[in-house]
């Protein structure tokens, strides 16, 4: 996402935050450019876009390299990477709940939208992977660390991580006022 700074005939500064919007096959992009209608140069919203971006990528993230220090435990058998994949889940976890706070924060703040049946989908399995992380750091610290990562750990680690794909995937519908026309897939980069 890019921010672009336009000066205003009055001498204030307008904010646009421009996403490249590419179709399926990269072969033609379009930008959907958003005004932010901060007083005076002030960047209101962009920021705090910003950081939602930032608050739903970390936990994902964390979660996957959880399954990839799983996966190192169980072909090094070093106890290191068990230790590594408590920490991860932990802050993962931690990121976790304050991203859905902030999720629930701006749907209340949203007002009158009424839930659409992918939006439920969306909120059901995000918690329902807090749900397994949380089960999982549960059952790792109470484990001793060569048992709790394989079989169980691991296990736990790639469900959440496969309904975290899952739950992207359908939530990756554009909003309506950025589809085309044509009736043609985009695709947000």
């Amino acid at each position: 996402m890019a921010s672009i700074h336009i000066l205003n005939k009055d001498g204030t500064v307008a904010t646009m935050a421009a996403i490249p919007i590419f179709k399926k096959d990269r072969t033609q992009a379009t930008l959907a450019v958003v005004r932010d209608e901060g007083k005076h140069g002030q960047e209101t919203g962009y920021f705090w876009d910003w950081l939602y971006i930032l608050l739903i990528s970390l936990p994902a993230s964390l979660l996957g390299a959880t399954l990839a220090s799983d996966a190192s435990y169980w072909l090094t058998a070093a106890p290191v990477c068990a230790n590594a994949s408590e920490w991860l889940l932990g802050i993962g976890l931690a990121t976790g709940v304050v991203a859905a706070a902030d999720g629930l924060i701006r749907y209340v703040r949203m007002g009158q939208l009424r839930p659409s049946k992918t939006s439920w989908i969306h909120v059901i399995g995000n918690l329902l992977a807090l749900l397994l992380s949380a089960s999982n750091l549960i059952y790792r610290l109470n484990e001793v660390p060569s048992r709790a990562v394989v079989p169980f750990g691991i296990t736990l680690t790639a469900t959440a991580v496969c309904v975290l794909i899952a739950v992207a995937y359908l939530g990756k519908e554009l909003p309506p006022d950025l589809a085309d026309h044509d009736g043609e897939d985009w695709d947000l980069l």
